[in-house]
């Protein structure tokens, strides 16, 4: 079978493996193998990790392929949607287990296990498809992993700049149940959307930083009970 006719058939996948061209026509193992090593030494695939090849080039494409239940989000959403202005070299990957790093191509993709693993969707790009967080669901990541997003300036730039279903956003909310998360999105929504999400949620009486960055704060919010950090 020729180069080419392979290349065809791997052209339907955006990560294959050995097995995959084991299934093109009953290679062996070994032949697949060397059929793999064969076309990376040629520059026609490129080798992510171990027995993990692609055909793609788009950053975005491969990462949030390389694990089936997978999905960009935290900062590399921020950077794919335009709300921040940082170049990054870094891919966040929320997934529903934890995978260690893999570099590639001069990025590091960072995989972020997540318990709650909904929201995110299918893009369909002229490179190939792209899962990535949906608006609601980015939002709850970031402030529920915040260290993925740099800074509390990032975080606020999804709300200045994104758009907000706020009934999805409730029922995300509601889905997670965490009160704390309830509350630094009650108030931010609040401030940035001007919408009071208060009449859904009911709160114990405990205060929680709003910025999880900085321990410190000048004020108190007694409606969310947040600990503020500006005035």
């Amino acid at each position: 079978m020729k180069e080419t006719e392979i290349l065809d058939k791997l052209k339907e996948k955006t990560i294959f493996s050995v097995q995959d061209i084991s299934r093109i026509r009953n290679f062996s193992r070994e032949y697949s193998k060397l059929v793999l090593n064969r076309l990376t030494k040629r520059g026609l695939i490129t080798r992510i990790t171990k027995n993990a090849y692609t055909l793609q080039k788009d950053i975005y494409v491969i990462a949030s392929s390389i694990k089936t239940l997978s999905y960009i989000s935290f900062w590399s959403a921020s950077s794919f949607y335009r709300y921040t202005e940082q170049i990054l070299n870094t891919v966040y990957i929320a997934s529903t287990i934890k995978m260690k790093p893999i570099k590639f191509e001069g990025y590091k993709i960072k995989f972020i296990s997540l318990k709650n693993f909904f929201g995110y969707k299918k893009i369909k790009t002229d490179k190939g498809d792209i899962f990535i967080a949906e608006n609601e669901k980015l939002l709850i990541d970031a402030l529920t992993n915040h260290k993925e997003m740099g800074n509390f300036d990032e975080i606020e730039k999804v709300l200045q700049e994104g758009e907000i279903n706020i009934e999805k956003l409730v029922s995300y909310l509601k889905q997670i149940n965490n009160l704390a998360l309830i509350k630094r999105v009650g108030f931010l929504i609040e401030r940035y959307k001007k919408i009071d999400l208060s009449k859904y949620f009911k709160l114990d009486r405990n205060y929680v930083f709003l910025n999880k960055f900085s321990k410190k704060y000048k004020s108190l919010n007694s409606k969310w009970m947040v600990k503020l950090n500006d005035n």
